[in-house]
Protein backbone atom coordinates (compact mmCIF):
# COMPACT_ATOMS: atom_id res chain seq x y z
CA UNK A 1 0.00 0.00 0.00
CA UNK A 2 2.83 2.40 0.76
CA UNK A 3 4.08 1.88 -2.81
CA UNK A 4 0.71 3.08 -4.10
CA UNK A 5 0.89 6.18 -1.92
CA UNK A 6 4.41 6.77 -3.19
CA UNK A 7 3.27 6.55 -6.82
CA UNK A 8 0.40 8.98 -6.20
CA UNK A 9 2.81 11.35 -4.47
CA UNK A 10 5.20 11.15 -7.44
CA UNK A 11 2.33 11.85 -9.85
CA UNK A 12 1.39 14.91 -7.77
CA UNK A 13 4.97 16.17 -8.02
CA UNK A 14 5.01 15.63 -11.79
CA UNK A 15 1.71 17.54 -12.08
CA UNK A 16 3.36 20.56 -10.44
CA UNK A 17 5.85 20.54 -13.30
CA UNK A 18 3.02 20.15 -15.83
CA UNK A 19 1.22 23.07 -14.20
CA UNK A 20 4.32 25.28 -14.52
CA UNK A 21 4.69 24.26 -18.17
CA UNK A 22 1.03 24.77 -19.11
CA UNK A 23 0.29 27.92 -17.13
CA UNK A 24 1.89 30.71 -19.12
CA UNK A 25 0.18 33.32 -16.90
CA UNK A 26 1.93 31.93 -13.78
CA UNK A 27 -1.23 31.91 -11.69
CA UNK A 28 -0.10 31.68 -8.06
CA UNK A 29 -3.41 30.25 -6.86
CA UNK A 30 -3.25 27.42 -9.40
CA UNK A 31 0.35 26.63 -8.44
CA UNK A 32 -0.50 26.64 -4.72
CA UNK A 33 -3.38 24.27 -5.42
CA UNK A 34 -1.00 21.78 -7.03
CA UNK A 35 1.59 22.21 -4.29
CA UNK A 36 -1.08 21.59 -1.66
CA UNK A 37 -2.10 18.33 -3.33
CA UNK A 38 1.54 17.23 -3.38
CA UNK A 39 2.03 18.12 0.30
CA UNK A 40 -1.14 16.24 1.21
CA UNK A 41 -0.11 13.13 -0.72
CA UNK A 42 3.44 13.36 0.64
CA UNK A 43 1.97 13.26 4.14
CA UNK A 44 -0.07 10.16 3.29
CA UNK A 45 3.04 8.45 1.91
CA UNK A 46 5.18 9.31 4.94
CA UNK A 47 2.39 8.11 7.22
CA UNK A 48 2.25 4.78 5.38
CA UNK A 49 5.96 4.14 6.10
CA UNK A 50 6.04 5.66 9.61
CA UNK A 51 8.03 3.46 12.03
CA UNK A 52 6.80 5.18 15.21
CA UNK A 53 3.73 7.01 16.52
CA UNK A 54 5.64 10.28 16.70
CA UNK A 55 6.68 9.96 13.04
CA UNK A 56 3.11 9.07 12.07
CA UNK A 57 1.66 12.10 13.87
CA UNK A 58 4.09 14.44 12.12
CA UNK A 59 3.22 12.85 8.77
CA UNK A 60 -0.44 13.32 9.60
CA UNK A 61 0.23 17.00 10.27
CA UNK A 62 1.90 17.33 6.88
CA UNK A 63 -1.18 15.75 5.31
CA UNK A 64 -3.49 18.28 6.93
CA UNK A 65 -1.16 21.15 6.08
CA UNK A 66 -1.89 20.46 2.43
CA UNK A 67 -5.42 19.17 2.86
CA UNK A 68 -6.97 22.02 4.87
CA UNK A 69 -6.14 24.69 2.29
CA UNK A 70 -7.16 22.62 -0.74
CA UNK A 71 -10.89 23.53 -0.58
CA UNK A 72 -10.06 27.23 -0.27
CA UNK A 73 -7.71 27.17 -3.27
CA UNK A 74 -10.11 25.06 -5.31
CA UNK A 75 -12.96 27.47 -4.55
CA UNK A 76 -10.83 30.44 -5.60
CA UNK A 77 -9.90 28.74 -8.89
CA UNK A 78 -13.56 27.92 -9.57
CA UNK A 79 -14.53 31.55 -8.92
CA UNK A 80 -11.88 32.68 -11.40
CA UNK A 81 -12.82 30.09 -14.01
CA UNK A 82 -16.49 31.02 -13.62
CA UNK A 83 -15.59 34.66 -14.30
CA UNK A 84 -17.15 35.85 -11.03
CA UNK A 85 -15.96 38.92 -9.18
CA UNK A 86 -15.72 38.77 -5.41
CA UNK A 87 -14.67 41.05 -2.60
CA UNK A 88 -11.50 40.48 -0.60
CA UNK A 89 -13.10 40.22 2.82
CA UNK A 90 -14.93 36.88 2.22
CA UNK A 91 -11.63 35.31 1.17
CA UNK A 92 -9.88 36.78 4.18
CA UNK A 93 -12.62 35.37 6.40
CA UNK A 94 -12.43 31.94 4.76
CA UNK A 95 -8.64 31.98 5.03
CA UNK A 96 -8.92 32.75 8.76
CA UNK A 97 -11.31 29.83 9.20
CA UNK A 98 -8.88 27.58 7.32
CA UNK A 99 -6.02 28.60 9.61
CA UNK A 100 -8.18 27.90 12.67
CA UNK A 101 -9.15 24.47 11.32
CA UNK A 102 -5.50 23.75 10.52
CA UNK A 103 -4.44 24.51 14.09
CA UNK A 104 -7.08 22.11 15.38
CA UNK A 105 -6.02 19.33 12.99
CA UNK A 106 -2.38 19.77 14.04
CA UNK A 107 -3.23 19.25 17.71
CA UNK A 108 -3.21 15.40 17.96
CA UNK A 109 -0.39 14.28 20.22
CA UNK A 110 -0.55 17.61 22.04
CA UNK A 111 -4.26 18.10 22.83
CA UNK A 112 -7.28 15.80 22.74
CA UNK A 113 -9.49 18.18 20.79
CA UNK A 114 -9.28 16.46 17.41
CA UNK A 115 -8.36 12.92 18.49
CA UNK A 116 -9.10 11.65 21.99
CA UNK A 117 -6.57 8.93 21.54
CA UNK A 118 -4.37 7.82 18.66
CA UNK A 119 -2.10 4.83 18.05
CA UNK A 120 -0.62 3.05 15.06
CA UNK A 121 -0.78 -0.41 13.57
CA UNK A 122 1.54 -1.81 10.92
CA UNK A 123 0.01 -4.35 8.55
CA UNK A 124 2.06 -5.83 5.69
CA UNK A 125 4.60 -3.04 6.05
CA UNK A 126 2.02 -0.24 5.85
CA UNK A 127 1.41 2.00 8.87
CA UNK A 128 -2.10 3.16 9.75
CA UNK A 129 -3.33 5.56 12.42
CA UNK A 130 -5.95 4.15 14.76
CA UNK A 131 -8.01 7.18 15.72
CA UNK A 132 -10.47 7.78 18.51
CA UNK A 133 -12.09 11.02 17.40
CA UNK A 134 -12.38 13.98 19.75
CA UNK A 135 -15.16 16.59 20.15
CA UNK A 136 -13.87 18.93 17.42
CA UNK A 137 -13.41 16.32 14.71
CA UNK A 138 -16.95 16.97 13.49
CA UNK A 139 -15.85 20.53 12.78
CA UNK A 140 -13.68 19.30 9.91
CA UNK A 141 -16.70 17.60 8.31
CA UNK A 142 -18.67 20.85 8.58
CA UNK A 143 -15.69 22.69 7.08
CA UNK A 144 -15.57 20.38 4.05
CA UNK A 145 -19.33 20.46 3.48
CA UNK A 146 -19.23 24.26 3.62
CA UNK A 147 -16.70 24.39 0.81
CA UNK A 148 -18.36 21.67 -1.26
CA UNK A 149 -21.62 23.61 -0.99
CA UNK A 150 -19.95 26.89 -1.94
CA UNK A 151 -18.27 25.31 -4.97
CA UNK A 152 -21.53 23.84 -6.28
CA UNK A 153 -23.36 27.10 -5.62
CA UNK A 154 -20.72 29.10 -7.54
CA UNK A 155 -20.90 26.79 -10.57
CA UNK A 156 -24.72 26.77 -10.64
CA UNK A 157 -24.89 30.54 -10.07
CA UNK A 158 -22.39 31.23 -12.87
CA UNK A 159 -24.34 28.97 -15.23
CA UNK A 160 -27.70 30.60 -14.39
CA UNK A 161 -26.19 34.09 -14.75
CA UNK A 162 -24.69 33.01 -18.09
CA UNK A 163 -21.16 33.74 -16.96
CA UNK A 164 -20.38 30.40 -18.54
CA UNK A 165 -22.41 28.75 -21.30
CA UNK A 166 -20.07 26.06 -22.54
CA UNK A 167 -21.25 22.58 -21.56
CA UNK A 168 -17.65 21.41 -21.52
CA UNK A 169 -16.68 24.27 -19.19
CA UNK A 170 -19.45 23.40 -16.73
CA UNK A 171 -18.75 19.66 -17.02
CA UNK A 172 -15.09 20.04 -16.09
CA UNK A 173 -15.89 22.15 -13.04
CA UNK A 174 -18.71 19.91 -11.83
CA UNK A 175 -16.57 16.82 -12.36
CA UNK A 176 -13.78 18.26 -10.23
CA UNK A 177 -16.14 19.03 -7.33
CA UNK A 178 -18.42 15.98 -7.56
CA UNK A 179 -15.39 13.71 -7.79
CA UNK A 180 -14.23 14.99 -4.38
CA UNK A 181 -17.70 14.79 -2.84
CA UNK A 182 -18.50 11.26 -4.04
CA UNK A 183 -15.13 9.82 -3.07
CA UNK A 184 -15.19 11.58 0.31
CA UNK A 185 -18.66 10.19 1.06
CA UNK A 186 -17.59 6.72 -0.08
CA UNK A 187 -14.60 6.95 2.21
CA UNK A 188 -16.83 7.71 5.20
CA UNK A 189 -19.15 4.73 4.71
CA UNK A 190 -16.82 2.11 3.27
CA UNK A 191 -14.00 0.28 5.06
CA UNK A 192 -10.96 2.59 5.12
CA UNK A 193 -8.14 0.41 3.91
CA UNK A 194 -6.96 3.20 1.62
CA UNK A 195 -7.28 7.00 1.59
CA UNK A 196 -9.34 7.43 -1.58
CA UNK A 197 -9.15 11.21 -1.37
CA UNK A 198 -5.53 11.05 -2.50
CA UNK A 199 -6.83 9.91 -5.89
CA UNK A 200 -9.70 12.41 -5.98
CA UNK A 201 -7.29 15.28 -5.40
CA UNK A 202 -5.18 14.23 -8.38
CA UNK A 203 -8.29 13.80 -10.55
CA UNK A 204 -9.50 17.28 -9.55
CA UNK A 205 -6.11 18.69 -10.50
CA UNK A 206 -6.38 17.10 -13.94
CA UNK A 207 -9.90 18.49 -14.51
CA UNK A 208 -8.86 22.00 -13.45
CA UNK A 209 -5.65 21.89 -15.46
CA UNK A 210 -7.44 20.67 -18.60
CA UNK A 211 -10.04 23.42 -18.35
CA UNK A 212 -7.47 26.09 -17.52
CA UNK A 213 -5.25 24.91 -20.38
CA UNK A 214 -8.13 24.94 -22.87
CA UNK A 215 -9.24 28.44 -21.86
CA UNK A 216 -5.67 29.72 -21.92
CA UNK A 217 -5.07 28.19 -25.35
CA UNK A 218 -7.92 30.28 -26.73
CA UNK A 219 -6.68 33.39 -24.97
CA UNK A 220 -9.50 33.43 -22.44
CA UNK A 221 -7.49 33.53 -19.22
CA UNK A 222 -6.28 36.83 -17.79
CA UNK A 223 -3.86 37.66 -15.00
CA UNK A 224 -4.95 35.93 -11.78
CA UNK A 225 -6.67 33.11 -13.64
CA UNK A 226 -9.96 34.89 -14.39
CA UNK A 227 -11.76 34.16 -17.65
CA UNK A 228 -11.60 37.07 -20.05
CA UNK A 229 -14.28 35.80 -22.42
CA UNK A 230 -16.78 33.27 -21.16
CA UNK A 231 -18.70 32.70 -24.38
CA UNK A 232 -18.63 33.86 -27.95
CA UNK A 233 -21.57 36.22 -27.64
CA UNK A 234 -19.74 38.39 -25.12
CA UNK A 235 -16.36 38.63 -26.79
CA UNK A 236 -16.90 42.00 -28.40
CA UNK A 237 -18.41 43.51 -25.25
CA UNK A 238 -15.51 42.28 -23.12
CA UNK A 239 -12.92 43.70 -25.46
CA UNK A 240 -14.92 46.91 -25.83
CA UNK A 241 -14.58 47.47 -22.12
CA UNK A 242 -10.84 47.62 -22.64
CA UNK A 243 -11.12 50.14 -25.47
CA UNK A 244 -10.82 47.80 -28.46
CA UNK A 245 -13.86 47.74 -30.72
CA UNK A 246 -14.96 47.83 -34.33
CA UNK A 247 -16.53 50.71 -36.22
CA UNK A 248 -18.05 48.22 -38.68
CA UNK A 249 -21.74 47.44 -38.71
CA UNK A 250 -20.73 43.85 -38.02
CA UNK A 251 -20.22 43.96 -34.27
CA UNK A 252 -18.51 40.57 -34.15
CA UNK A 253 -15.44 42.17 -35.71
CA UNK A 254 -12.94 43.63 -33.29
CA UNK A 255 -11.34 45.95 -35.83
CA UNK A 256 -12.61 47.48 -39.05
CA UNK A 257 -11.08 46.34 -42.34
CA UNK A 258 -9.29 49.68 -42.62
CA UNK A 259 -7.84 49.32 -39.13
CA UNK A 260 -6.70 45.76 -39.84
CA UNK A 261 -4.87 46.79 -43.00
CA UNK A 262 -3.31 49.75 -41.21
CA UNK A 263 -2.03 47.41 -38.49
CA UNK A 264 -0.67 44.83 -40.94
CA UNK A 265 1.24 47.33 -43.10
CA UNK A 266 2.80 49.12 -40.13
CA UNK A 267 6.57 48.60 -40.04
CA UNK A 268 6.55 47.29 -36.45
CA UNK A 269 4.23 44.45 -37.46
CA UNK A 270 5.04 43.70 -41.10
CA UNK A 271 8.78 43.57 -40.43
CA UNK A 272 8.32 40.84 -37.84
CA UNK A 273 5.78 38.56 -39.49
CA UNK A 274 5.87 36.43 -42.62
CA UNK A 275 3.23 36.86 -45.33
CA UNK A 276 1.34 33.79 -44.12
CA UNK A 277 1.47 35.02 -40.52
CA UNK A 278 0.04 38.36 -41.66
CA UNK A 279 -2.81 36.48 -43.32
CA UNK A 280 -3.48 34.66 -40.07
CA UNK A 281 -3.21 37.90 -38.10
CA UNK A 282 -5.88 39.52 -40.29
CA UNK A 283 -8.24 36.70 -39.43
CA UNK A 284 -7.41 36.86 -35.73
CA UNK A 285 -8.25 40.56 -35.73
CA UNK A 286 -11.71 39.77 -37.11
CA UNK A 287 -12.18 37.47 -34.10
CA UNK A 288 -12.25 34.26 -36.13
CA UNK A 289 -11.56 31.02 -34.28
CA UNK A 290 -8.78 28.66 -35.30
CA UNK A 291 -11.09 26.27 -37.15
CA UNK A 292 -12.62 29.12 -39.16
CA UNK A 293 -9.20 30.49 -40.07
CA UNK A 294 -8.02 27.05 -41.19
CA UNK A 295 -11.05 26.70 -43.47
CA UNK A 296 -10.57 30.16 -44.97
CA UNK A 297 -6.86 29.64 -45.65
CA UNK A 298 -7.26 25.98 -46.72
CA UNK A 299 -4.84 24.60 -44.15
CA UNK A 300 -5.13 22.43 -41.04
CA UNK A 301 -5.94 23.69 -37.55
CA UNK A 302 -2.52 22.55 -36.35
CA UNK A 303 -0.91 24.78 -38.98
CA UNK A 304 -2.94 27.75 -37.78
CA UNK A 305 -2.01 26.90 -34.20
CA UNK A 306 1.66 26.93 -35.19
CA UNK A 307 1.33 30.29 -36.96
CA UNK A 308 -0.64 31.79 -34.07
CA UNK A 309 2.02 30.72 -31.58
CA UNK A 310 4.70 32.26 -33.79
CA UNK A 311 2.72 35.52 -34.00
CA UNK A 312 2.35 35.65 -30.22
CA UNK A 313 6.07 35.05 -29.73
CA UNK A 314 7.13 37.68 -32.26
CA UNK A 315 4.75 40.30 -30.89
CA UNK A 316 5.59 39.38 -27.29
CA UNK A 317 2.06 38.45 -26.19
CA UNK A 318 0.59 35.23 -24.80
CA UNK A 319 -3.07 35.32 -25.90
CA UNK A 320 -5.62 37.12 -28.06
CA UNK A 321 -6.55 39.60 -25.37
CA UNK A 322 -2.97 40.82 -25.08
CA UNK A 323 -2.65 40.80 -28.88
CA UNK A 324 -5.74 43.00 -29.33
CA UNK A 325 -4.66 45.36 -26.57
CA UNK A 326 -1.16 45.72 -27.99
CA UNK A 327 -2.28 46.27 -31.58
CA UNK A 328 -4.77 48.93 -30.48
CA UNK A 329 -1.90 51.44 -30.64
CA UNK A 330 -1.74 51.04 -34.43
CA UNK A 331 -5.41 51.95 -34.99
Amino acid sequence: MSVTYGIICAISLVLIGVCLAVDRKKNICLLLLFISVFVCNLGHYLLSIAPTLSFALNANRITYLGQVFLPLLLLKMILNLCNLDYKKWPMIALSSVSVAVLLITLSPGILTLYYNHVSIEIIDGTTRLIRDYGPLHLLYYVYLFLYFGLMLFVIIYATVKKKIKSTLHVSFLLSAVLCCIVIWLAEQFLPRGFELLTISYVMSEVFILLLYGILQEYGLVAEGGSVIIAQKASKTDEVKSHGVYSTDADKTSLFSNTQIEHICISDDVSSLLTERELQVLRQLLTNCQRKEIAEKLFVTESTIKKHTKSIYNKLDVTNRYELFAKLKQYM
